[in-house]
């Protein structure tokens, strides 16, 4: 059966809360923030296996994932029942920026390159130092939180840094012009 086919699966759901849940915790695990859980679906309506729960979980995360590559979500030729194809069209809509950076965080890293998941910054006003007296220099602190693979995990490490004021400009140009280079 076609992942598309194993779609229908949700055609069983009547419930739309109980629906928008399930493909909630579909995305949620497809972008990595929380396991989808068959033991939360057990005692709900839903009358599916372990089979039909994990069929319908990596149809969705696999639909999911091709409809945010392709930047078009198609639902037409499931026939899925209104309230089902609005509620995936909902959901959709609210996580796709989620999802895409997922899988740009998966293709980055499957490349080997490293990736910058978060940046924490500070600034510091330097009023001295051990050779002068009196500075009054601004300075920047930064911490660059990256993420290598590394035989299949992801090994996690910090970069830091602190520039002055002349090395903070001079690092704007670069990220301008870098910028500049990847909209060409």
């Amino acid at each position: 059966m076609a992942d598309l086919d194993k779609l229908c699966l949700l055609s069983k759901v009547s419930d739309t809360s109980l629906l928008t849940k399930f493909l909630h915790e579909c995305i949620d695990d497809l972008v990595e923030t929380k396991k989808a859980n068959f033991d939360n679906f057990i005692s709900s309506d839903i009358q599916w296996t372990r089979e039909d729960y994990d069929s319908a979980r990596v149809a969705v995360q696999n639909f999911f994932s091709q409809s945010v590559i392709e930047d078009n979500l198609i639902l037409e030729p499931l026939k899925l029942g209104k309230n089902v194809e609005e509620t995936i069209l909902n959901c959709f809509e609210i996580r796709k920026n989620g999802i895409f950076q997922a899988l740009a965080k998966t293709a980055i890293l499957k490349n080997g390159n490293t990736l910058v998941e978060n940046i924490d910054w500070k600034l510091k006003w330097v009023l001295g130092s051990s050779d002068l007296a009196t500075i009054r220099d601004p300075l920047l602190q930064v911490q660059l939180h990256c993420c290598r693979n590394r035989d299949e995990k992801c090994e996690k490490n910090t970069v830091d840094f602190e520039a002055n004021l002349e090395q903070v400009d001079h690092l704007i140009r670069e990220l301008s012009d870098i910028k500049r280079h990847l909209q060409e």
